[in-house]
């Protein structure tokens, strides 16, 4: 039974890790994205207190090993800094320094980039949900949409949302709906966690994974009446042909 749930990396450079803290803002951001277990490492930390290496390595999945290295390098560069004691060696608590604070925003913000087009539907699929979108919500149909990673194709978008937007909002609106409320962050099986529904201030979105690559969105105003089980079947099965 299927469920209805509710609610990027750069090549690994070597890059010596004799730097001094007192490198500027840029030279850290840099160091930081030139090594995906140091990026990694900091993502973790900036959305927690403090963490162990053992913490970090079980939620990223990667050996301890890459994860100690990678905090005696950021620990180098004044990015983290040890939470307890240096001579203890058991429970080892880690969090970011200020400057690891500052660095942070400018990373997300290159880890988060996207493409984005605005395009007709060219295939049955997209058509068809296209089109059941516009029976199901009629002039209340914000937008329909398809992405994969960071590629994303919007195939309607009513005139005055979009005009409403300038590109550079409308590209942080779909970062924010890409990767701030991602279905990968719910600890359900993909194949029972398939679609969900967001609601926001003024509208709501419907997602539905389609497969481990695609996932559609429908957003629309809020307060519309829909069977969500129901309706993301139907999309669903547009793909399934």
């Amino acid at each position: 039974m299927r469920l209805v749930c509710p609610t990027t990396f750069n090549p690994f450079l070597t890059v010596s890790s004799k730097m001094s803290d007192t490198d500027g803002i840029e030279d850290v951001e840099s160091y930081i994205l030139s090594s995906k277990y140091r990026l990694r490492t900091l993502e973790h930390l900036a959305g927690t207190v403090r963490a162990t290496p053992t913490d970090i390595a079980d939620s990223i999945g990667v050996s301890q090993s890459h994860i100690s290295r990678a905090l005696s390098e950021l620990q180098e560069k004044g990015v983290v800094e040890l939470r307890v004691p240096e001579g203890r060696t058991v429970g080892r608590y880690y969090g970011l320094t200020e400057k690891g604070e500052d660095a942070w925003p400018e990373i997300k913000r290159q880890i988060r980039s996207i493409e984005w087009t605005i395009e007709e539907p060219s295939s049955p699929a997209t058509r068809s949900v296209v089109g059941l979108a516009k029976d199901e919500f009629g002039e209340w149909l914000r937008s329909v949409g398809l992405y994969d990673g960071d590629e994303v194709t919007i195939f309607y978008i009513d005139p005055e949302v979009r005009s409403s937007y300038s590109d550079e909002e409308l590209e942080e609106a779909l970062r924010t709906l890409i990767f701030d409320h991602s279905m990968d962050d719910v600890s359900i099986p993909s194949d029972d966690c398939w679609s969900e529904v967001l609601n926001f201030a003024d509208f709501s979105v419907i997602r539905v994974r389609i497969n481990d690559e695609y996932t559609v969105w429908i957003a629309f105003d809020r307060d519309q009446n829909v069977s969500v089980p129901d309706f993301a079947e139907s999309v669903a099965a547009h793909f399934d042909t």
